[in-house]
């Protein structure tokens, strides 16, 4: 089992799981997880979100030592997954983008990891002087435009990762959370809601990710923890 003081994020290429062991994946899912596929139209994206479940489930079945099909994974009622039967020993965070997907995985410590990569014709500015604090809209804003998306996205996925950890929603819950943290920073941002609409303090981290991509993950409290990014592979 792992430690509350370490966090390991493991990075799932969904396409090329499902290429070479998409019948086994689709094995390890629960019934409910294989009605919910069968119900999306998109062959893809049914084929991601099956890849996404059973390497999930392969990987925290190693941890648990217990096969895959049988672990007791529950949501909350914002999707906060949680395995029944083993909060006190392991937590996770699921986030899957396009064909990319991040497990983040701990200890007895709520943890959330979140993966976005820039939407055409979305606009930032308008999303951040709506849903951001000031500090962080006039980032967005004063951005050279190359950079706008992915300044957007840095401070979007703080949020998101933060709300996964606590088990509530984004929208009016997270997003006026203020993540910005001192210019420049290297150490994980301490990151508390000052109008208490998210309690708690949150320990977060940007996270390595592929090019055009940002990625976060959030842990509940401001201890150290220690992260090891590994490239899960089809077996």
């Amino acid at each position: 089992m792992l430690r509350t003081d370490t966090v390991h994020i493991w990075r799932i290429d969904l396409d090329t799981a499902t290429a070479a062991a998409g019948a086994l994946l689709r094995t390890a899912l629960s019934e409910p997880e294989r009605d919910r596929a069968a119900g999306i139209d998109d062959p893809v994206l049914r084929a991601r979100f099956e890849a996404a479940r059973g390497a999930a489930r392969r990987i925290l079945g190693r941890y648990l030592s217990r096969p895959p099909d049988l672990i007791g994974w529950r949501t909350g009622r914002w999707g906060k997954p949680h395995l029944a039967g083993h909060e006190d020993a392991l937590r996770f965070s699921l986030s899957h983008c396009g064909p990319l997907a991040l497990l983040a995985v701990t200890g007895s410590r709520d943890v959330g990891v979140d993966l976005e990569r820039p939407v055409p014709g979305r606009n930032v500015l308008a999303l951040s002087r709506r849903y951001f604090t000031a500090d962080e809209s006039a980032l967005v804003a004063g951005a050279a435009e190359t950079d706008r998306d992915g300044v957007f996205l840095a401070l979007w996925t703080r949020k998101e990762a933060c709300t996964k950890a606590a088990g509530t929603r984004l929208l009016g819950h997270g997003l006026r959370l203020p993540v910005a943290g001192p210019p420049h920073s290297r150490g994980p941002l301490r990151v508390h809601d000052p109008a208490g609409r998210l309690p708690g303090c949150w320990s977060v981290r940007d996270v390595p990710a592929p090019p055009g991509h940002r990625a976060a993950v959030a842990l509940a409290g401001t201890a150290p923890a220690y992260l090891t990014i590994r490239q899960w592979e089809p077996q």
